[in-house]
């Protein structure tokens, strides 16, 4: 049986969906996970119903909340912070899956464009770069640390436009804010930062994996809201644990089986 025991995870939008099972997957497994949440009572009560489930399997892991909006600066500094000086030892995986899908265009209390600053600018971009140092400090101790970007198949209808599209600038917004294009920029922004981290870490000859993941069309409370009747279209739909299952590979397989900036679907690199 895996035992993931003295391994630490960070997993963000760890709340509901994809996210929440990558949780209790790795808690259950004996990993002590830090769940990146923004809203307090719903973290708290996942938290409750994953530390259940850990019970019942008679583990060793743990979960603990950090509270943190993945679309704001600040606050991804401050909840990096947090782990980094609560583990020493560094962490082991970062799982980046906090995401927004909405349907007007609005910009954070910062000024940028939500939907940009949450999957790509913030929530991946710098959260990675704040947890660098520890992530390291596992590979230093030994361990084989990795940062797995959970993209969306949304991507693949997509090319990267200019950035400044991609952040919907106020001067290159269209007037017709598509929330579902602006949610396809982002997560393939992910897939190609994927790809420039592990190409700038081979350079150097560096220990960190980066991969993206896309965990299939899976009926979540976020592409209910978004997809609505459109949603047949998707059929069949994956459960929630069948989306994370691959994820949850990647977050745990020997890092020496894991191909190097590629996108994953499930276990596998697509052709």
């Amino acid at each position: 049986a895996m035992d993931l025991a003295g391994r630490v995870y960070v997993v963000t939008g760890a709340n509901s969906g994809i996210g929440k099972e990558i949780t209790s997957f790795l808690a259950r497994k004996g990993g002590k996970v830090y769940m990146i949440c923004r809203n307090e009572g719903r973290a708290e009560k996942a938290k409750t119903e994953v530390e259940e489930a850990v019970a019942a399997a008679q583990s060793a892991g743990s979960v603990s909340t950090v509270i943190a909006d993945c679309s704001l600066k600040g606050s991804v500094a401050a909840a990096a912070a947090t782990i980094a000086a609560a583990e020493p030892n560094g962490v082991d995986a970062l799982v980046c899956n906090a995401g927004v899908l909405l349907n007007e265009r609005t910009l954070t209390s910062e000024g940028v464009e939500t939907t940009f600053a949450c999957h790509l600018l913030f929530g991946t971009y710098y959260l990675t770069k704040q947890l660098e140092a520890p992530l390291r400090a596992a590979a230093a101790a030994g361990r084989a640390p990795r940062v797995v970007l959970v993209s969306s198949g949304g991507m693949y209808n997509t090319r990267f436009p200019r950035w400044e599209t991609a952040a919907s600038l106020p001067n290159d917004a269209p007037p017709d804010y598509d929330g579902n294009m602006a949610y396809a920029y982002a997560k393939r922004g992910q897939v190609l930062l994927a790809e420039q981290w592990a190409r700038d870490e081979a350079a150097k000859g560096g220990p960190l994996k980066f991969v993206s993941a896309h965990p299939g069309w899976v009926s979540t409370p976020a592409v209910d809201a978004a997809y609505g009747d459109q949603k047949k279209y998707l059929e069949p739909m994956r459960t929630q644990w069948q989306g994370a299952e691959g994820i949850c590979w990647l977050a745990t397989a020997p890092a020496e089986g894991l191909e190097a900036g590629a996108l994953y679907l499930d276990r596998s690199p697509p052709a």
